[in-house]
């Protein structure tokens, strides 16, 4: 048996990330060790299980790999911020070309699950390209494309009830259109539905747009930040773009950095080098963090430097 499939069937516990990659990872291990969804950690808003982790040997699907003594079993694709430890078992997708998220990377592990929750976790990172992986070969497009931002939108409200929810619905149906028909179904739409009605308030806030980076301040309870500033990284490429939004979590500015050029992690800790902590973590050119007010101010005057 691989090594990492057999550390991940005898971890205490999974805790997926809570987007569509990080559910449909959590799915198919779930599946893979005949638990429910019940079984799962999820962790809120806020919350990182590198820096509080739950008790025992934990299997972090979609959450990076991080410089920790923790003993942990990894899934995922990011690139990491460290070597692998001792007593750590890690698989990542980092690098491959193509891009593979981490639920076709669950599905690697475990083929005897179906193509379809590898393809809503693709889709959820990948968009149209994650069809085009092996471990997603026949999944049902339609279906798919309908259920993937149905799974996304609970996390993004100000309530998370809706994330265990999404992920009951993975675990329990063989085919993403039963999904779909499940009654509990309406649970997540009213979440699309009202983060839906806050994007559109939202992206009416113009930028302000500076020599390095274009910067967009709100206050919204929803997570409607990283998706304005990829609407506005496209428009203004090749600048930058932050999206900062003020009222995501109490007493803490939450933003996401988008561009198409150059490390935007290296960007924010060269404009802000003493902050650690959930800050400029993520891919190159899709990162962000929480910052305390005054913190966040400090990076603008860094980013403002030529």
């Amino acid at each position: 048996m691989d090594p990492i499939r057999a550390a991940l069937l005898a971890a205490d516990v999974v805790v997926p990330h809570t987007d569509a990659d990080g559910l449909a990872a959590g799915a198919i291990a779930l599946r893979a060790r005949g638990e429910p969804a019940a079984a799962a950690v999820l962790f809120g808003r806020g919350e990182n299980p590198w820096r509080t982790p739950p008790p025992g040997v934990p299997a972090l699907l979609d959450w990076g790999l991080r410089a920790s003594d923790l003993p942990v079993v990894v899934v995922d694709h990011h690139v990491p911020e460290a070597s692998p430890g001792p007593d750590q078992h890690v698989l990542s997708g980092a690098g491959e070309d193509p891009e593979t998220s981490t639920a076709p990377l669950l599905r690697r592990l475990f083929p005897e699950q179906p193509a379809w929750l590898a393809a809503v976790g693709a889709v959820g990172d990948l968009g149209d390209r994650g069809f085009a992986l092996p471990e997603c070969a026949g999944a049902p497009k339609t279906a798919v494309r309908k259920l993937v931002p149905l799974i996304n939108a609970p996390r993004r409200g100000p309530e998370l009830d809706g994330v265990r929810v999404a992920l009951e619905l993975l675990v329990e149906h063989e085919d993403p259109k039963a999904a779909l028909a499940d009654p509990r179904i309406t649970v997540l739409a009213a979440a699309r539905d009202a983060w839906r009605s806050e994007w559109e308030r939202v992206r009416r806030t113009a930028p302000q747009v500076g020599e390095r980076v274009a910067v967009i301040r709100f206050s919204s309870a929803f997570q409607v930040h990283p998706l304005i500033a990829q609407m506005w990284a496209k428009r203004l490429a090749p600048r930058p773009v932050l999206a900062a939004n003020d009222g995501y979590l109490p007493g803490r500015v939450a933003f996401s950095i988008r561009g198409t050029a150059g490390d935007l992690r290296a960007l924010l800790r060269e404009a802000l080098p003493d902050v650690g902590g959930e800050f400029a973590h993520g891919h190159p050119r899709a990162t962000g963090g929480t910052l305390t007010p005054e913190d966040f101010e400090r990076l603008l005057v860094g980013l403002a430097r030529p």
